[in-house]
């Protein structure tokens, strides 16, 4: 069998394969050490490879690994598979890896190239959740989130213009959170609050890479992480909010498996 971890700094995506078979399972970031024990002592004859930032601690404490792949490579050979696999076949693109923050790659005939960051991503998500909300368990944020309504936390542009006509479509978000400043705060929900952090990292991460497609020339932007994992609310703003800009939004399925599935490659 073959074992490719991606070991982030939120979560720890693993990617079994064994012949035909394959099968994907995700560890919080805290319990490497639970992780390795396990991988020591059930998984001994088996091929294990390694990307992500803890990548080279486990590889201290593992009893044998084949290879450590650098991630943004494991990553794209992993995104390049799926994306074969979906029949999602494009010319050139712009991609988003929405981990515990945000990278930003151009994908051509050439290969990849990094071409920016964010701290915004997972990370923001949970902690924000955390503050906001009292909650810091990614599936609880998530299935919370799921309940609420941002629409009065969130400042609209149809908000600023009070039924005018709007140069730009109406329920665009003119401020995260901006809203707030004009109702109660001790009538939100934490589903309000937590439905407005999801918006808050979705926008930004998708701001960003529309203008990244646009300098290079493209309208396609695919969207890959653990932060897209189940989470239903964010995958509707992306496809709603690139959608309004005349961008192309493309979630690969398991597409938060991509560096596990890559480092096996």
């Amino acid at each position: 069998m073959k074992i490719g971890i991606d070991a982030g700094g939120t979560l720890i995506k693993v990617a079994y394969i064994d012949d035909d078979e394959r099968k994907f399972e995700r560890w919080p970031s805290a319990q490497v050490d639970q992780l390795i024990d396990r991988l020591n002592t059930q998984h001994t004859d088996d091929q294990i490879y390694l990307t992500g930032g803890k990548s080279a601690y486990m590889a201290e404490k593992l009893k044998h690994h084949e290879a450590i792949s650098v991630e943004f490579e494991a990553t794209y050979r992993g995104l390049l598979k799926l994306m074969d696999e979906q029949d999602v076949r494009l010319g050139h693109f712009i991609y988003l890896n929405v981990g515990t923050g945000t990278s930003f790659h151009h994908a051509g005939p050439s290969g990849q190239q990094r071409v920016a960051g964010s701290g915004v991503g997972g990370g923001t998500l949970i902690g924000l959740s955390t503050l906001l909300a009292g909650i810091h368990d990614y599936d609880a944020i998530i299935k919370l989130g799921a309940q609420g309504s941002r629409d009065e936390i969130d400042l609209k542009v149809h908000h600023i213009y009070a039924g005018r006509p709007t140069p730009i479509p109406g329920d665009l978000t003119a401020s995260n959170f901006g809203n707030v400043l004009s109702g109660e705060v001790s009538a939100l929900q934490p589903a309000d609050k937590v439905q407005a952090v999801i918006g808050l990292v979705a926008e930004t991460v998708t701001a960003i890479g529309i203008s990244l497609a646009e300098g290079f020339e493209t309208d396609d932007i695919v969207f890959i992480g653990s932060t897209l994992l189940d989470n239903t609310v964010m995958k509707d703003i992306i496809h709603r909010y690139a959608g309004l800009k005349g961008a192309k939004a493309h979630v690969i399925y398991n597409g938060e498996y991509s560096g596990a599935l890559g480092a096996t490659l």
